[in-house]
C-alpha cells in the first residue's frame, strides 16, 4: 500500500485537473490514434509487394492434388498446387492475417492456416472463413 500525504477527499482544485471535459478529450484523443494506427496498418498491408514468378523444376512433375513449398525468385516462400491436369496454382505461403505458413489440405481442397484455424479458395486464394480479411497473394507459376 502507497501511502501519501494528500487528504481524502481531495482539495476542490485537485479535483479539477481531471474534469469531464478533459477526460472526454483525452479519451477522443486515444479513439483518434487508434483509428490513424489502425488505418496505416491497412495502407502499408494493401501495398505489400507481390512475389516474384516461380519456376517448377522440370523434374518435380506434381500429381493431380498434391502441393509442393517453393521458394520464388525474390526468396518469398510459395506453396504450388495442381488443382487438375492444366491447372497450377501457387500463392504467397504466408498468411495475411500474422504471417503464419499456410499448408494444403488435400482432403479438403483448400488451403488452410493452422494458427487461427483460417481456410482459403484453392483456385482464387480467396477467404473461406477465419480471421483473415483479403485473401492469399498469388504468385505466378512459369
Amino acid at each position: 500500500m502507497v501511502k501519501t500525504t494528500e487528504p481524502f477527499p481531495p482539495a476542490v482544485a485537485r479535483e479539477r485537473l481531471l474534469d469531464r471535459r478533459r477526460f472526454l478529450c483525452a479519451a477522443g484523443s486515444a479513439a483518434v490514434l487508434v483509428a490513424a494506427g489502425e488505418w496505416a496498418a491497412q495502407r502499408a498491408e494493401t501495398e505489400r509487394r507481390a512475389p516474384g514468378p516461380v519456376t517448377l523444376p522440370a523434374t518435380e512433375q506434381l500429381a493431380v492434388g498434391e502441393a509442393s513449398a517453393l521458394t520464388a525468385s525474390d526468396g518469398v516462400s510459395v506453396l504450388a498446387v495442381r488443382l487438375d491436369t492444366d491447372l497450377v496454382v501457387a500463392f504467397d505461403r504466408r498468411c495475411p492475417h500474422l504471417g503464419c505458413p499456410v499448408v494444403w489440405a488435400a482432403a479438403r481442397g483448400r488451403f488452410e492456416c493452422p494458427c487461427h484455424r483460417a481456410a482459403f479458395d484453392a483456385r482464387s486464394g480467396r477467404v473461406l472463413f477465419g480471421p483473415p480479411r483479403r485473401g492469399l497473394t498469388p504468385v505466378a507459376a512459369i
